[in-house]
């Protein structure tokens, strides 16, 4: 299907491509380009098209030429032609305005995985920023998240409010509750992309901040790098990263990891814009000697399916993880700190506005841990392996004031209910907040 913006698109460069001929073109020949642009420009295609094919049978060579056949051909329903056109600048300087009309040629020829691939040629070669701009709204219509910038920064600031901070179970006389701030700050963007490859680099750091309960306090610094290669309708990435962590002011972990993945949008079951992701991850995690139960290995298996359709959108998301940590024993007791975790979320996005999404995530967890407690109670000594069955849901809105600014609101909850009483614990958050997207 061709849409109007298309034919605007094409005749405005038709005109731009105007030629500037070489003194050596036959005068006949030029003669019968003007012609032939002027027959366009008033409507009459055949006349238009005769004129261009006789100024290609008198023997004259011009990109122009070549370009502006290929607009004749694309109007005139002759695809099949009209890409032969345009291949045949793809390795010249007008190589992104051929890409783009590939790519409206493979829709008209409801070639999907086809009109991708290049519009995908356009956004990675970036030489242009209309056509990068026009190209990347193609990829949104076929399902495809927009291509990020080269750079981009994001910052946020919250003020929130939970109710049982430390986890308290249930049977506790008390919980601790407190108000806090809270800061993310992430940059990211691409060292070097050319084509088909890339280098990544991201970086975040999180902080947040309790009024008067200073040893819970939480920072976290946050940086990987990933190679990227796209490969038709998908996208391939592996790379390395590493993690510092601090509880209570203080130094809790670090983390080194190695990740890879794939996503792709070639997964719509219908009219739905979709992607779907593989990924994996492998991390090495050495705690301060505080915290050295936690010395160890942790490994996460995800997959995802998101979509929207219209005003909705939705995810399926599932995530695998696997402990193996040093885990804690002391001269009577032993805790495992090495589950074995299964998570399901389920999410759903509306947006009433288009400026404005409302949207909420409800997920079950279920964690086995592999080595059993050991826990001394009246009767004697428990030996138990600790099953928790975690429940969450979360609802949030997101306002789009402008291009830079959000403003955003949310709420969290969590019910665990686990073998073991002590594990048992119910815990909610609110925030409201302010984004700054650069």
């Amino acid at each position: 299907m061709l849409f109007r913006p298309v034919n605007l698109l094409l005749v405005a460069w038709l005109a731009i491509l105007s030629p500037a001929l070489k003194a050596d073109s036959g005068v006949e020949a030029a003669n019968q380009l003007r012609a032939g642009i002027a027959a366009f420009k008033a409507g009459n295609l055949d006349r238009a098209q005769a004129l261009l094919e006789s100024a290609a049978d008198l023997g004259l060579q011009s990109r122009a030429l070549t370009y502006n056949l290929g607009v004749i051909y694309y109007k005139t329903g002759d695809l099949h032609n009209a890409e032969r056109m345009f291949r045949q600048l793809t390795e010249t300087r007008q190589r992104s305005l051929a890409f783009y009309n590939l790519g409206l040629i493979a829709l008209a020829q409801e070639d999907k995985a086809g009109a991708r691939a290049a519009f995908r040629e356009v956004v990675d070669t970036n030489d242009a920023d209309n056509l990068t701009r026009l190209a990347a709204a193609q990829l949104e219509k076929l399902g495809e998240s927009a291509p990020l910038p080269p750079w981009q920064a994001l910052s946020s600031l919250a003020a929130g409010y939970e109710d049982n901070i430390g986890l308290f179970p249930d049977e506790a006389a008390s919980t601790i509750e407190d108000s806090f701030l809270e800061l993310v700050a992430a940059v990211s963007g691409y060292l070097y992309r050319q084509g088909k490859h890339g280098f990544r680099l991201r970086g975040q750091a999180y902080a947040r901040e309790y009024d008067s309960e200073d040893e819970f306090n939480s920072q976290l610094v946050r940086l990987d790098t990933n190679w990227e290669y796209r490969l038709d309708d998908y996208r391939l990435y592996a790379g390395i990263g590493g993690d510092k962590l601090w509880y209570g002011d203080k130094p809790r972990e670090e983390r080194a990891r190695v990740s890879g993945g794939v996503s792709t949008p070639a997964c719509a079951i219908a009219e739905e814009r979709a992607r779907c992701s593989v990924s994996a991850r492998a991390e090495h995690v050495s705690a301060s000697s505080r915290y050295d139960a936690y010395d160890g290995r942790h490994y996460r298996l995800d997959a995802r399916y998101q979509a929207r359709l219209g005003d909705w959108g939705g995810g399926l998301r599932y995530y695998l993880d696997y402990d193996d940590r040093r885990n804690l024993a002391t001269e009577r007791e032993y805790f495992s700190v090495s589950p074995l975790g299964q998570t399901l979320e389920l999410s759903t996005r509306y947006y009433p506005l288009p400026d404005l999404e409302i949207g909420g995530v409800l997920g079950y967890r279920y964690s086995f841990y592999r080595t059993a407690h050991r826990l001394r109670i009246p009767e004697g000594t428990w030996i138990i392996n600790r099953v928790d069955k975690r429940l969450s849901l979360s609802v949030n809105a997101d306002y789009r004031i402008n291009d830079t600014i959000s403003v955003v609101a949310g709420w969290r909850g969590l019910h665990n209910d686990s073998n073991i009483p002590r594990y048992d614990y119910e815990r909610s958050t609110a925030t409201l907040g302010v984004t700054v997207l650069l």
